[in-house]
């Protein structure tokens, strides 16, 4: 009888001490685990918003999962530093190749500091940095730009595949080496190709489609059947494109 009484007396401990103990872990751990569903739901909009080719959306999607990132652990960064680049890469697709190599030159340093040069995350945010140089290579090239200009983005291109041509496992080095042929070569020819595909399989989840503008074709003749010469910029063929410009460092 006295055992029985024990019982029910830490059997009623027990039951009172649940709703603390439920209390805890929801301001606790709790709340971080909403966080997390949180910010990968509002980072799956983001993905389908890409997919729908609504970029705007995409980002905004984006900074809203960087803000919902519960906590300031190894984990929590890695997380912030993967939307980041996938923001980055959102607002590049809407135009913003100014401030996307702004943004990206800052990213690249800090993803080496925090993550080491060689992470799955470096790689990716150089392969974008990469593409974004040689988007600006074939829009100047489009715009009869000085050819001082746009062989700087070229360059600084080459150099980031060239990274990743010797640096990036083997999953991907196949498709980094011959994104960089297709740069080395594009400086050669009239019309430079669409930009290399993305490497991707690293830790930025970051996968971009890059269409450059079609080439402007030549106006109709205007009477005689004559065809307008074609005055689009040409890449001199004797110029090496081993040449590295003094005033730019090794993938900035």
């Amino acid at each position: 009888m006295k055992y029985a009484r024990q019982l029910k007396k830490g059997l009623v401990v027990v039951w009172l001490l649940v709703p603390v103990m439920l209390l805890s872990y929801h301001f606790g751990p709790g709340q971080a685990a909403l966080a997390w569903r949180e910010s990968s739901a509002l980072r799956d909009e983001a993905r389908a918003a890409e997919q729908a080719g609504n970029w705007e959306q995409a980002s905004a999607r984006y900074d809203a999962a960087l803000a919902a990132v519960p906590a300031d652990d190894a984990a929590a960064r890695l997380a912030r530093d993967q939307l980041r680049l996938a923001q980055i890469g959102a607002a590049f697709q809407l135009g913003n190749l100014n401030d996307t190599l702004t943004d990206l030159r800052q990213f690249v340093q800090h993803v080496d500091e925090k993550h080491g040069p060689d992470s799955g995350l470096a790689l990716d945010a150089r392969d974008l940095l990469g593409r974004v140089h040689y988007q600006a290579m074939i829009a100047l090239r489009l715009e009869s730009a000085e050819e001082q200009a746009w062989m700087k983005h070229w360059e600084l291109s080459r150099q980031n595949f060239r990274f990743l041509a010797e640096h990036s496992p083997a999953r991907r080095n196949d498709l980094d080496r011959k994104n960089l042929e297709v740069v080395i070569k594009s400086a050669n020819l009239p019309t430079p190709p669409p930009p290399p595909a993305g490497g991707g399989g690293g830790g930025g989840g970051v996968t971009v489609s890059l269409v450059p503008p079609p080439p402007t074709p030549p106006p109709p003749a205007a009477g005689g059947g004559v065809v307008p010469p074609d005055n689009r910029p040409r890449a001199p063929a004797v110029k090496s494109v081993e040449v590295i410009p003094r005033e730019f460092e090794r993938g900035s």
